[in-house]
């Protein structure tokens, strides 16, 4: 992926077959995993922060030092095999304990990922026991000098789920825990009326300290009233008032609460779940 030009006009991209990268803001900086999935790198005057870590496959840790020179702490914002299995690159690793479970599901989904990379000759992360992973639990607040990083816990697309507060920075990254295409139909997945309670909590406690969104897939960015149009998608899927559409993943069925507009990228939060988990 060639890395596009950021809202200022700016854009970095270190090369490598498997990552690239544009500079958002002076502090941040998105990274593409070239497997379809988005790092974020938040840079303070003394450290600097990862969010998630992609497939694992890549020299990610390379590719963070062309980037920035500072110490490097990594967030995962969940458990999954795009955003925890590059983990193994790094020493300060933090993902809620409460994905453990997730993990060890997903690392038997990785092995066909990274062994189709091992015949293409490309490099691996190391294996990372998630045990050692220090646990996010209720949230945590990292101090990387003038810039400050809150990590909030949001179950619901995984047990561990967190969203990661940039305070200077005015946004919002949600990862996989609101989007405009939010899982919500894992057996292991909130229902839709907890995962509402969960959105009605994090808007509250969050409401004035954010002006964008950031995601990690698609274009990156979400409506900054992605939290407000899923808690009313929740109560039509509730009341049965929702599109029902049909959707299919893997060995999941589900239902689309929204029909997916044809040929674009559809902008709308939506949810996907199952009609037996209300």
């Amino acid at each position: 992926m060639t890395a596009a030009p950021a809202p200022d006009g700016s854009s970095s991209s270190s090369p490598s077959p498997d990552f690239s990268s544009v500079r958002l803001t002076a502090r941040v900086t998105r990274i593409y995993d070239r497997l379809d999935a988005q790092m974020y790198l938040v840079e303070g005057q003394d450290r600097a922060l990862l969010v998630d870590t992609g497939f694992g496959v890549g020299d990610l840790a390379a590719f963070v030092r062309d980037l920035t020179d500072k110490s490097v702490t990594v967030v995962i914002t969940h458990g999954h095999l795009d955003h925890a299995f590059g983990a193994g690159w790094f020493d300060d690793v933090h993902m809620a304990h409460a994905d453990l479970a997730v993990h060890a599901v997903h690392r038997s989904w990785i092995a066909d990922v990274h062994d189709e990379a091992r015949r293409e000759g490309r490099v691996l992360a190391p294996t990372a026991s998630p045990e050692r992973f220090h646990d996010l639990g209720s949230g945590m607040t990292f101090e990387l000098g003038g810039m400050t990083v809150r990590t909030i816990p949001m179950p619901g697309h995984t047990p561990g789920s967190h969203a990661v507060l940039l305070g200077e920075e005015r946004t919002l990254i949600t990862g996989d825990a609101a989007n405009q295409r939010t899982f919500l139909f894992a057996d292991d997945s909130a229902t839709v009326t907890e995962y509402a309670e969960t959105l009605r909590r994090v808007r509250d406690d969050l409401s004035g300290l954010y002006d964008r969104v950031f995601i990690s897939h698609a274009t990156g960015d979400a409506p900054v009233t992605v939290l407000q149009d899923l808690i009313d998608l929740t109560a039509e899927v509730v009341a049965g008032t929702d599109d029902r559409a049909p959707f299919s993943f893997r060995e999941f069925s589900a239902l689309l609460a929204r029909k997916v507009l044809e040929g674009i990228e559809d902008p709308r939060a939506n949810l996907v779940y199952r009609p037996d988990r209300l």
